[in-house]
């Protein structure tokens, strides 16, 4: 069977279901990945976030005069999933070798570049915290809110509040009926097409026991009650009526039967990814995922924002300047004191961003705001297309770094220059003898090729590979380093052990080598003696548990809950 009939197979299969109901459900799976539950539905999911949104998307899609099943029987369900894990293995294949076709060391190249890519592209989620997107959001769009308005009549704070009440909406639904003493809000039978009933002769206490928690059984059989809502529930006093109508115009959609097939199409694409939020009725949507809201808004700002070559311009100029700003205010906060920073500054003719100085170490920093391009089908053209983002972000980044790493190396007095050529400071590089790190922070990860650096980055012998992260993870790094009471010099051991899994490393997210060498998981000796590391998801974790307790995120998001140890959160 082709990926094609799989496709419209899947597709045919899930299109009996529900719309409120079936969102509901998967949203429901969702919330179960991280903390690895509900095995029997995950358990054999092999990309279970993706996969759950590909369901989702294709049922948004699917014509909605089918959908009436409210629930999948134990068969319905495994055939859901071999028919999801098989799609995915068909991507795959498109990178195994042709018949007959030629094997050498350049095509096992390519698809070690390309496969990887490829995957980490299409089946991986944006992996931040909401507090990062928000703050970024409003750091980088409020200035430009001349342009936001003349497009939609409101502004980038309009935006946000509508997030923030729509995540506060759906924390309180679930509070109400998780906990003992919760009050639903009223009439919320009406949120629902599902009752929870009593037994006909039960006995009193069972009757008034299933009354009293009617609300939490109902939310058991319908996950997506919580997540339903009236506009009018999300006005405040200063978000009206209007602005959420218009806002909803911008992010919600309804299920109407569409060509949306494919597991990677982009046009027309999954459409819960730009609309995360779903009309079910006249006057009632269900949000999908609350995370993917501020995503979609995200997204809708850079899309009106880009057209236009000076809107564009001020877009990029922004960005770049608000991306070093951050790197700048992230390393002032760790390292507290006993430092010195040095931004947009000239060598020999050749702009810089960031020289950190901190005791006898010295961190040269690159900021790079590259937007990865999708990856092509094909692996030979994957490859190339690839390279050429590669090379333009985090090429670029290592031969500006090495610049100035050449002056530490040669341990000649490093001269800071204006853009006129004269010189504004000169640095003593032999207070910083051998203490020296090059760091590219970019704003999107290439995934695999950007935690093992050796399968595309050409560096000069005997230099060692530079530390390419996120803006994200470097946030979540440094914050949960200070957490946890980590001293300032076990940052420099991450990075010294860092240098040393190029070549060695299989990982397609960062944060799992941070929790690594934050559980004591992974060691120069470990490195030293393995041929090939491999890390998992779970290593992660440790961040997640950070975050349940207070990151330390700016404006955090239900502190005081955190803090108290008490709260459940959905």
């Amino acid at each position: 069977m082709s990926l094609e009939q799989k496709s419209k197979e899947l597709k045919n299969l899930i299109s009996s279901y529900d719309t409120e109901w079936f969102l509901g459900d998967l949203s429901g799976l969702m919330k179960n990945i991280s903390d690895d539950r509900a095995k029997d539905q995950l358990g054999e999911l092999s990309s279970p976030l993706r996969q759950l949104y590909y369901l989702g998307g294709l049922l948004i899609s699917a014509d909605p005069a089918n959908g009436n099943d409210f629930q999948y029987s134990p068969e319905k369900w495994k055939e859901i999933v071999r028919l999801l894990n098989e799609i995915e293995k068909e991507y795959e294949l498109v990178f195994s070798p042709k018949e007959d076709e030629h094997i050498d060391e350049e095509w096992q190249r390519i698809r070690m570049v390309a496969m990887p890519s490829f995957l980490s592209y299409f089946n991986q989620g944006p992996l931040n915290y909401e507090e990062q997107i928000i703050n970024w959001i409003n750091d980088l769009y409020t200035p430009l809110d001349e342009i936001i308005q003349q497009k939609t009549g409101l502004k980038t704070e309009d935006f946000i509040q509508f997030y923030k009440k729509i995540d506060a909406l759906n924390q309180s639904n679930f509070q109400s009926v998780s906990n003992k003493g919760g009050v639903p809000r009223e009439n919320w039978k009406s949120y629902t097409k599902l009752s929870a009933g009593v037994a006909e002769g039960v006995p009193d206490f069972i009757r008034e026991m299933g009354e009293k928690n009617a609300p939490l059984f109902t939310f058991m059989s319908d996950h997506g009650i919580i997540q339903r809502f009236l506009p009018e529930e999300l006005v405040t006093n200063t978000l009206s009526l209007e602005s959420v109508k218009t806002i909803l115009n911008i992010l919600s959609c309804q299920r109407v039967e569409s060509d949306f097939l494919y597991y990677t199409s982009t046009k027309p694409g999954n459409p819960l990814y730009d609309k995360p939020i779903i009309q079910i009725r006249e006057n009632m949507f269900q949000v999908f995922e609350v995370k993917q809201v501020i995503h979609a808004i995200e997204r809708f700002f850079e899309s009106i924002c880009s057209v236009g070559k000076e809107s564009l311009n001020k877009l990029v100029t922004r960005k770049g300047k608000l991306l070093e700003n951050r790197i700048v205010e992230l390393f002032k906060v760790f390292f507290n004191d006993d430092f010195e920073v040095y931004t947009s500054f000239y060598i020999d003719g050749n702009e810089q961003d960031i020289l950190f100085l901190w005791k006898k170490y010295a961190f040269i920093i690159e900021a790079k705001g590259y937007k990865l391009n999708e990856p092509f089908r094909d692996p030979n053209r994957a490859f190339v297309r690839i390279k050429q983002d590669f090379d333009a972000c985090i090429g670029y980044g290592y031969k500006q770094a090495k610049r100035v790493q050449q002056q530490f190396i040669d341990q000649v007095p490093l001269k800071m220059e204006d853009k006129n050529g004269n010189v504004t400071k000169e640095i003593d590089t032999t207070k910083y003898e051998n203490n020296y790190f090059s760091i590219i922070v970019n704003l999107h990860s290439f995934g695999q090729i950007q935690n093992d650096l050796s399968t595309l980055l050409e560096i000069e012998e005997d230099d060692v590979f530079p530390w390419a992260v996120k803006l994200d993870d470097l946030e979540v790094l440094l914050l949960t380093f200070k957490a946890k009471g980590k001293s300032k010099l076990s940052f420099v051991d991450f990075l010294l052990l860092r240098e040393n899994l190029h070549g060695k490393l299989i990982c397609s997210d960062e944060l799992q080598v941070g929790g690594a060498f934050l559980q004591g998981r992974l060691s120069d000796k470990d490195i030293e003696q393995a041929e090939v590391i491999v890390l998992t998801p779970d290593l992660a974790n440790i961040f997640d548990e950070q975050y349940r307790k207070g990151m330390g995120f700016k404006d955090e998001n239900m502190l005081a809950e955190k803090k108290s140890g008490s709260h459940i959160f959905w």
